[in-house]
């Protein structure tokens, strides 16, 4: 039997009382930290520990100079987007609460530690301390089938995760054509309740909660990337945006299908080498176009499809501008993400999940930033942003691998993923975790 930690829940704070609670059935023994005053007002049916009322002045020993390397997201975000270095004040809060939960790790005996997406700076100083005493390690993050899968992986997520690279893997590998066909873009397991969007009405309340415990000084504010008043007009513009109308745009006879990542995510941050913005991104795709349709006598077009997410953050009036006039380049908000990936030639993407959605219908890919899914004969990778033209004729006249893409597709959705739900209650997806990371069973790692 074994003793986990779960730290830091996503924004449903249930999803890990759950899977707790349901390795408890199974002999385990489980204790949770909470960091948010919004997390108290979920009940815990495990030992949980209100970390910043148990925080002395007593520090771990690790430098500033170790903290600032770690890819921690609040030190990264201060640093490229406010253009502010970390204070020192800031790091010895960091390594108070090390120290905290080095020693709860050490006197409950902690054999595994369960993380939510890992770069915040409690995730991060938490896996040091794990790597030094050798614990095991799990990693969640929403799944790349929303709303049906769940991305657990010892490794970490996005281009941390453990998915193979070698293609000869997936060559190996055999494949139930029917259940590909049948429950690909469908749970197999999981109710429809389950599989459910998010309730964001309850999310933004634990939030604000949470916020206004930072306020009263409960504890410190855990987030640099959004302020109350950027929450709110977020929260306002998410309901609206469900009822806007799609746009009225028609599609060009050829066109790339370009989608907008979320400008100040992990996957802009930690993995893409070259390009640190949609603004970056989209200048070398419209240099790329320009030049591929000057050697080939063609018209190809753009299609650019802002992130949902990151509408209410910016509008990209700017780039907007700068682009009024020229004529390959066409910007939508809201439009079937189904029919932009099908009517394209192409789709390129620095790392978004759209990439998984077009390998899966069989589009070509490019990418142009670290994907756990840039593997030869799935994707055509471009680490070379001034070579793109090349790499755009490449994909449009290269036959597909259909079979080696089928199996990894596969392998993602039926052996990688787990089948459940992040944002709703549900007992099959709780089973589901507890089978997957319960220590004593003997389900295959990554």
């Amino acid at each position: 039997m074994a003793n986990y930690l779960f730290l830091r829940g996503n924004r449903n704070k249930k999803f890990f009382l759950d899977v707790a609670k349901e390795l408890s059935f199974k002999g385990h023994k489980s204790f949770q930290l909470k960091f948010e005053l919004g997390e108290l007002l979920f009940k815990s049916p495990i030992t949980s520990i209100f970390a910043p009322s148990k925080i002395s002045s007593k520090k771990y020993p690790i430098t500033d100079e170790e903290l600032r390397e770690l890819p921690i997201y609040n030190i990264t975000y201060k640093q490229r987007i406010l253009k502010k270095k970390t204070s020192t004040k800031e790091l010895q809060l960091y390594k108070r609460y090390m120290y905290f939960i080095d020693q709860f790790i050490a006197d409950h005996q902690i054999d595994i530690i369960c993380l939510f997406n890992g770069y915040h700076w409690i995730d991060q100083i938490t896996k040091v301390i794990a790597n030094k005493r050798g614990l095991r390690t799990y990693y969640f993050e929403d799944g790349l089938f929303r709303p049906f899968t769940i991305t657990c992986d010892p490794n970490g997520i996005n281009a941390d995760a453990s998915v193979p690279r070698d293609p000869d893997f997936y060559d190996g590998l055999e494949v139930d054509s029917t259940r590909l066909q049948q429950f690909l873009h469908k749970p197999e397991t999981l109710s429809a309740q389950a599989s459910a969007k998010e309730n964001l009405v309850k999310v933004a309340a634990v939030k604000a909660v949470s916020m206004f415990g930072s306020l009263l000084g409960i504890h410190p504010k855990f987030y640099a990337h959004i302020t109350f008043w950027q929450a709110v007009k977020y929260f306002i513009y998410k309901k609206y945006f469900q009822y806007k109308k799609p746009d009225q745009t028609t599609l060009p006879d050829e066109y790339i299908f370009l989608p907008f990542q979320v400008s100040r995510d992990t996957q802009i941050f930690y993995n893409s080498p070259n390009i640190s913005n949609m603004e970056e991104l989209l200048d070398h795709v419209y240099k790329a176009v320009r030049s591929f349709n000057q050697k080939n006598g063609r018209n190809l077009q753009v299609i650019v499809k802002e992130h949902p997410e990151d509408i209410s953050r910016n509008n990209y009036k700017d780039l907007k501008k700068r682009y009024r006039d020229k004529k390959e380049i066409i910007f939508v908000k809201k439009y079937d993400i189904n029919k932009l990936i099908t009517d394209s030639l192409a789709v390129v993407t620095i790392n978004s999940t759209v990439g998984i959605e077009s390998i899966a219908k069989h589009k070509p890919v490019i990418t142009l930033g670290d994907a756990f899914y840039n593997i030869d004969g799935v994707v055509h990778h471009c680490d070379t942003p001034n070579q793109l033209d090349d790499y755009i004729l490449k994909a449009i006249n290269t036959t597909l691998n259909i079979n080696r893409i089928n199996k990894f597709i596969y392998y993602i959705r039926f052996h990688y993923q787990l089948e459940g739900s992040i944002n709703r209650t549900d007992k099959q997806t709780s089973a589901n975790v507890a089978a997957r990371i319960d220590s004593t069973s003997l389900v295959k790692e990554f």
